[in-house]
């Protein structure tokens, strides 16, 4: 679902390979290469705060694009904290295990 969060959101939603990638997986299945991307788009962009508090929105120019339904959900467990579990939205482990460091265990939920 592609919507607008903010009443100074641009007027058009923004043409970027992003945007473009995020509707993609929206429609069909994505390549591997296309998965990779979108794990390393949602979890690179965390720690830029337009990624919000693990609940798969990629934000940008005012419009939001809900990747919740399309995502798996997956359960990680640090190595410094392998009893405590967080919750990440990907297009599978392999897409997220890429972009997350010190990984203990990966359980899809």
């Amino acid at each position: 679902m592609i919507y607008k969060f903010s009443a100074t959101a641009v007027p058009v939603k923004p043409d970027t390979i992003t945007t473009a990638l995020l509707e993609k997986a929206m429609k069909t299945k994505l390549t591997r290469t296309e998965k990779n991307k979108i794990a390393e788009i949602l979890y690179n962009s965390l720690y830029n705060s337009t990624f919000s508090d693990h609940i798969a929105i990629y934000k940008i120019s005012g419009w939001a694009w809900n990747m919740k339904r399309y995502l798996k959900r997956v359960l990680v467990s640090y190595t410094y904290d392998p009893n405590t579990y967080h919750t990440y939205y990907a297009p599978d482990k392999t897409s997220l295990r890429k972009v997350l460091n010190s990984v203990y265990e990966m359980i899809e939920a």
